[in-house]
């Protein structure tokens, strides 16, 4: 990419690029953001992936969550039906 950005730096600084020399600074450019493309899919899967996992995660911690919380409001329940006893 550098030896085609130079060479089309100079066709430019002596006029207007020929069609070959602009085609190949544009082939050349699309090679190399081709490459940097790729790189960002892959990493935005990877991210994806990573996500999912971590929904999944909180997806079940939440239901988790919900069963502690019955069984403490269940047990609560049970201890002061048990002080009513004892008080009386």
């Amino acid at each position: 990419m550098s030896r085609e950005q130079k060479k089309i730096e100079r066709s430019l600084a002596g006029g207007a690029p020929s069609d070959g020399e602009a085609r190949a600074y544009l082939a050349a450019a699309r090679r190399y953001f081709s490459g940097f493309e790729r790189e960002a899919r892959a990493h935005l899967e990877q991210v994806d992936r990573e996500l999912e996992k971590l929904y999944q995660v909180q997806y079940n911690l939440a239901a988790e969550r919900g069963v502690a919380q019955r069984r403490v409001e269940a047990t609560q329940g049970v201890l002061v039906s048990i002080e009513e006893i004892a008080a009386e």
